[in-house]
This record gives structure tokens, sequence and C-alpha cells, in this order.
């Protein structure tokens, strides 16, 4: 409403803001209108936060750590003052064994699927409560295989299991101050360099006999 009043306003002084309430803060007077105008809408921010997430898994690696995660953390507080919803779904995913590529396989595994998420988490719970603001949510993308004890892709799914975990413990440490799930899709999107006739193999598989996609894990949000 502030952008639409905005616009009028460029032919006159008319329409007046009298006061806005948005996201349990108040704002009154026509002085506010000018800031009202420059923020986003949540699908706005929802839409930068998963461009940011959807860079290359290397660049997430080195961003997403420490002192880094905090200028993150940081730079979402300061642009938006009533920050309250992050999620974790930066994500890499190929097969890989406990035999082979200890270190290597490992370390990417841990940092993408758990070390980021925690550092993440842990600045934006400090501000929150800090703040005491309200309706404040963390969403940590997991995968139904969990539960599972394939070992055809060993770290990834043994770095979403210390995920699922985490996210669960990181429930009743923030909790009432904010709400914590995970997320576990099924088979969403293809593998890299998929076969065709890969899909027609899993679909007899699933109960619901038809591939998700990403609609499906936006509307559980």
């Amino acid at each position: 409403p502030a952008k639409v009043l905005k616009e009028f306003r460029k032919d006159g002084d008319r329409p007046v803001l009298k006061g806005a309430y948005i996201d349990a803060s108040i704002f009154v007077g026509d002085n506010h209108l000018a800031a009202l105008a420059k923020l986003k809408s949540k699908k706005e921010l929802l839409g930068e936060i998963v461009g940011l997430l959807q860079s290359p898994a290397r660049n997430v690696i080195s961003a997403l750590q420490g002192s880094s995660a905090q200028k993150i953390a940081d730079f979402m507080c300061k642009k938006y003052p009533n920050w309250n919803l992050l999620i974790n779904n930066s994500s890499i995913f190929h097969k890989s064994n406990f035999l082979d590529n200890l270190d290597e396989e490992f370390e990417k595994n841990l940092n993408i699927h758990l070390t980021s998420p925690l550092y993440l988490s842990h600045f934006f719970a400090k501000n929150v409560i800090s703040k005491k603001i309200k309706n404040a949510q963390i969403i940590n993308m997991l995968d139904k295989n969990i539960a599972r004890i394939d070992t055809v892709n060993f770290y990834y799914l043994l770095s979403k299991k210390f995920l699922a975990e985490f996210t669960k413990m990181l429930a009743l440490e923030v909790a009432p101050h904010i709400r914590v799930n995970g997320i576990a899709p099924g088979y969403i999107l293809p593998e890299i360099n998929a076969e065709a006739e890969y899909e027609k193999k899993i679909i007899p598989l699933i109960p619901l006999q038809r591939i998700g996609n990403t609609k499906n894990i936006v509307q559980t949000l």
C-alpha cells in the first residue's frame, strides 16, 4: 500500500499516510511513507534468500562459516529489522562411500548440511530472542531417506541425519521463541546427468505414483 500511495503522490500531496502496522511494528505519520515504500514483501525477501542459497556449493561453503555467517546475519538484521524466517536449504548431492575420499567428502557435506545451518540458526536465534520478534521460525531442508541406512550416498545421508537431529534439539532449545521444523522431501528434481528413463523407474516406488515438484515444498511453508 505504501508504494501505491507514493505513486499517487507524484501529482500532489494526497492521500496522506495516517499509520501502518507491519509485522508487530507500528508506524504513525506521513513521514514514514518513503521508508515503508522501500520495504520488500515476504515473497520478495524469500526470493532473495532462495537466490543466495542456490549459489554454487563451494561459494556457500566459504560464505557460511563463523564470522562470514555473522556478517550475513548482520546484513539481514539491518536490512530487515523484523527478520523472522530462516530457511536452511543449501545442499549438495552425489554418490560417495565410506572408504573413498573421507576428508574431502565428509568436510564438504558436513559444512553444507550441518555447520552452515548451525551458525546461521545461532545468529538468527540470538537476534530474534533479543529483539522479541514475533512468529519467528527456522525451517531445515532434510531428506526422506534419513530414516534409511542406505550407504550409496554415505556422506550426504550421514550429514542429513546430523541435520535432522540438530533440528529436533534446536526446536527444544529455542522454544517458545522460535518454531523449528524440518521438511524431508522425496524425489523432486532429477540427478545431474540422470537417464531419461530414471523417472519411470522411480514412480512405481512412490505411493502417490507421481513425481513431486518445488511447489509442493513451498506449500508446506
